[in-house]
């Protein structure tokens, strides 16, 4: 069936350039772990995995020295000019040195596109902070400079209503080469894309100084670490892997540093069971961090409109392919994991954003739409140094609400656990603005309204003689066709099994019931609060002559 009048989904996908869309691994690389035998230190046994690699015709490109001495066990980035990834992969794992052995995947951004309150002028277009109650915080705490939280995105810009609550000291450009900076690169406040600034505005733009915006937290240390290259898109997980590697070293020569929690707008697409991955690398690194119980991993559930932790049931409709009739959407998919929170996008309205993932794997809900925030000038094509601020959509804009709030938390009970943190936001949230708890309730009525904007367009290119005439009603008819045929196998949900529980993110409940239960010495409510999920209204964007399609860039 033709799909030529359908735009990608109103809030963008997940991005890759033209050359990853072929495939999903970095070829002539693997990841790798090794044992070390009995009685050997980790470093003494860095040699034979070498003499090791060598066998097979390869070399070691990186080692993970912080994941490798806290597991026990060698994580590296093996690399060969003459074998394919499966050919390694098949090498390594024949060997008895190796526990395991996976390919290099790609990873990618996941954005599309009364009570105290600042004297920052646009505060007020932050419709996000409002809707999860942080004001009502802000009259007993607005943050502390103690507290950390790290951003890994593409970088964080220098921004001027930033750069007090950067925590500069500890930054870091994982696009390095032998420990040296790859001036090609630049540094970690290179934000080509303004993804990685735009996070950051929301957990902590700097509050009350009569600029701009302010986030979650008024005030707060942000600790910019960078893993996408000059292009912004998608990068091999390996610098993904070296950021979960500084960061884990950072904690340990750290004790005393409060990381409140690490902000992952990132994400892949893999064709991968959850049960396979904790045997893949990838899933190891995130374990390796995860098991120190110092942080927070907060991950957003992804911008599919699939059920998040389970197969998608259709190919991407969008015709990029992105992800395809099977796959998973991972850190989302991750089992196991004591520290992490799966976020999804809610609008301003109380819905569910048209694209967003949900299921029982979303924990939580968190405003994802129109999320006006901090910038990167260099990020526009005209290197324009007056744009400072954006509107952004995606589960990337509702992860950094949640990551805000846990460090808004920690600064009023600084000794709280991660676990204790992430019960009271995810027992806080607020179930009475559960989005609709069927993906198709509701669905031409809300996309018709969405569309106003772009239908009075087409009525004025056709009035001015650019555009033949043509039958809205027959466009939309179309639309819900092919909604209809693509969707079609998630009509079997009712909402009652598997989506009914998840609410939106309310920071002054979780403050309240955390200060309660550590005043009173009380446990959770549940072991691991709500672990249900958040539907999404699936939508993909009526475009008529191709209009809109030229609009998206994220």
């Amino acid at each position: 069936m033709k799909r030529k009048i359908f735009a990608v989904s109103f809030i963008a996908v997940m991005l890759f350039t033209s050359s990853a869309l072929a495939e999903i691994y970095a070829e002539g690389e693997a990841l790798a772990v090794f044992r070390v035998p009995e009685g050997v230190s980790v470093s003494a046994a860095g040699v034979s995995v070498s003499a090791s690699v060598s066998e097979i015709d390869a070399s070691i490109a990186e080692t993970y020295e912080t994941l490798s001495e806290i597991e026990g066990k060698i994580f590296v980035l093996v690399r060969s000019s003459s074998k394919t990834t499966e050919q390694l992969i098949s090498e390594l794992k024949s060997r008895p040195d190796v526990i395991t052995a996976s390919p290099n995947y790609y990873t990618h951004t996941q954005s599309v596109n009364a009570s105290v309150m600042p004297n920052d002028p646009s505060a007020d277009l932050c419709w996000g902070l409002k809707a999860i109650n942080a004001p009502a915080v802000w009259e007993n705490t607005k943050g502390s400079y103690d507290i950390y939280v790290c951003v890994v995105d593409t970088g964080v810009y220098e921004h001027p209503d930033l750069v007090d609550n950067i925590a500069a000291e500890y930054g870091l450009n994982t696009q390095t080469v032998s420990g040296e900076y790859d001036l090609r690169f630049g540094s970690w406040d290179a934000d080509f894309a303004g993804h990685g600034t735009h996070v950051a505005g929301t957990i902590g733009a700097v509050g009350n100084n009569g600029i701009g915006v302010t986030g979650v937290n008024w005030n707060v240390k942000i600790i910019p670490v960078r893993v996408f290259d000059v292009e912004n898109l998608y990068e091999s997980i390996n610098y993904e892997i070296r950021a979960l590697n500084y960061i884990v070293s950072l904690l340990q020569k750290n004790p005393g540093m409060k990381l409140a929690a690490l902000n992952f707008s990132l994400g892949a697409a893999l064709p991968i069971t959850p049960s396979e991955m904790q045997n893949d690398v990838y899933y190891m690194a995130y374990r390796a961090l995860d098991s120190l119980n110092r942080t927070l991993i907060v991950v957003g559930a992804g911008n599919a409109g699939v059920e998040a932790g389970e197969p998608a049931l259709f190919d991407d409709p969008t015709g990029r392919n992105k992800f395809k009739k099977g796959y998973y959407f991972y850190p989302t998919s991750f089992t196991g994991m004591n520290n992490l929170i799966v976020v999804g996008a809610m609008a301003s309205d109380d819905t569910a954003a048209v694209s967003t993932n949900w299921g029982e794997k979303v924990d939580i809900a968190a405003p994802g739409v129109d999320i006006f925030s901090t910038y990167s000038p260099i990020a526009l094509p005209e290197r324009n140094p007056a744009m400072y601020y954006n509107s952004l959509s995606g589960t990337s804009q509702a992860i950094p609400h949640v990551t805000g709030a846990a460090a808004l938390l920690m600064s009023a009970y600084p000794d709280a656990t991660p676990g204790q943190i992430k019960a009271a936001l995810l027992d806080g949230a607020n179930r009475d603005k559960n989005p609709l708890v069927y993906p198709f309730a509701g669905y031409v009525k809300r996309e018709v309204a969405r569309q106003a904007e772009t239908i009075s367009l087409i009525d004025s290119l056709i009035e001015a003689g650019i555009l033949p005439p043509v039958s809205h009603d027959e466009a939309i008819a179309e639309v819900t066709r092919e909604a209809e045929e693509i969707y079609a196998p998630y009509k079997q949900f009712d909402g009652t099994a598997r989506v009914s529980r998840t609410g939106l993110l309310d920071v002054k409940a979780a403050y309240d019931i955390l200060g309660e239960r550590i005043h009173t010495g009380r446990s959770s409510s549940s072991s691991g609060g709500c672990s249900a999920g958040i539907p999404a209204v699936i939508v993909i964007v009526l475009c008529i002559a191709g209009i809109l399609s030229k609009r998206e860039k994220i």
